[in-house]
């Protein structure tokens, strides 16, 4: 670790040490749901939090998110429960710091379970709000290598999927959808004022919870979230438009195509500052999902977003298959030394 190094974050000054590494430990008690489990949105901001001072430790300055990678909920975050959340940089480019996370609890008799993992995406922001330079990491060990490469690989995924996006029709067709409007008062921003990218990650989940619940009439929980590319930043005071359309259903599952926009309030087309295409199931109690009705495309819309959604969910899941070399020698093993 290096020497301490007096830096300015935002209006703040600060002594902080390069660090590659930091771990957190959150608690829900109570949260919107009624399930007995935490949100996805809610676990992403813990995910965005720690990442995020992850990153500014590293570039030692203020940063903005730029990308939430997937996150495939294998086991439930319970509520009232000690969550670990651990971040570490595997990857940087000119200005931006590539940071895995993921989220642990402990088990009865010991040991920990994961579970979920997620690539975030930081640009560090220097003085004059540009982006900055921040120092290259280079990789030590065989361990840290493939982490950097698999950082690396997925990039390539990320493009096509954004480009994909890039294709999607202004309509979001006919579906059961909503659109929640509010200002953008929050607590949770940067040092910048800028608007969290946890927070926003919050706002796509809950928009993707209503709109599949109105379609299915049972309560539901995410199963995949994230893989949200930030295309601006939010301001506080800024009206906020979250579009939440079901562009895609499974036998169980049912995709959720989220659309944010913002900008004054007196701006009549607001910009777009992401997309999200959460999973969503209905838990029926026993540990297993629902089944739920299939929805039909029905206008060229519909048959024009359903086709954009699978081919998204398709390079998503590229992502989800690739080997994470997150445990070393046996995977799916935590290796709890790895963030000593």
């Amino acid at each position: 670790m290096t020497p301490n190094t007096i830096v300015r974050v935002g209006a703040n000054v600060v002594r902080v040490a390069r660090r590659s590494s930091i771990e957190l430990t959150f608690r829900e008690v109570k949260g919107t749901s009624r399930d007995s489990t935490v949100a996805a949105g809610v676990v992403v901001d813990w995910i965005d939090k720690t990442a995020y001072a992850c990153a500014a430790s590293w570039s030692r300055a203020s940063c903005v998110t730029s990308y939430v990678g997937n996150m495939h909920f294998a086991v439930p975050v319970p509520r009232d429960t000690p969550v670990t959340v651990q971040a570490r940089v595997v990857h940087t480019g000119r200005t931006s710091v590539h940071v895995q996370t993921r989220v642990l609890i402990a088990k009865p008799g010991g040991g920990w379970t994961v579970c979920t993992e997620c690539f975030m995406i930081y640009v560090a922001i220097g003085e004059d709000g540009e982006p900055m330079t921040v120092a290259p990491f280079t990789p030590s060990t065989e361990l840290e290598r493939r982490r950097d490469v698999d950082a690396a690989q997925r990039m390539i995924h990320r493009k096509q999927i954004e480009e994909t996006i890039q294709q999607l029709p202004a309509s979001m067709g006919t579906s059961e959808g909503l659109t929640l409007r509010f200002i953008a008062e929050t607590d949770q921003r940067y040092p910048d004022g800028k608007i969290r990218g946890g927070a926003v990650m919050k706002w796509i989940d809950l928009a993707a919870e209503i709109c599949a619940e109105r379609y299915c009439g049972y309560d539901v929980a995410s199963v995949l979230t994230g893989g949200v590319r930030f295309y601006r930043p939010i301001t506080e005071g800024d009206l906020v438009e979250v579009d939440a359309r079901l562009v895609l259903t499974g036998s169980k599952s049912m995709h959720v195509l989220v659309r944010v926009r913002a900008g004054d309030r007196w701006d009549k087309q607001p910009q777009v500052v992401a997309y999200g295409l959460p999973v969503m199931v209905a838990p029926d109690g026993t540990g297993s999902a629902r089944r739920i009705a299939r929805w039909e495309p029905i206008s060229d819309e519909d048959h024009a977003v359903a086709e954009k959604a699978r081919r998204i969910r398709d390079l998503r899941n590229a992502t989800l298959v690739t080997p994470s070399p997150h445990a070393g020698p046996n995977e799916g093993v935590v290796d709890e030394a790895a963030l000593a």
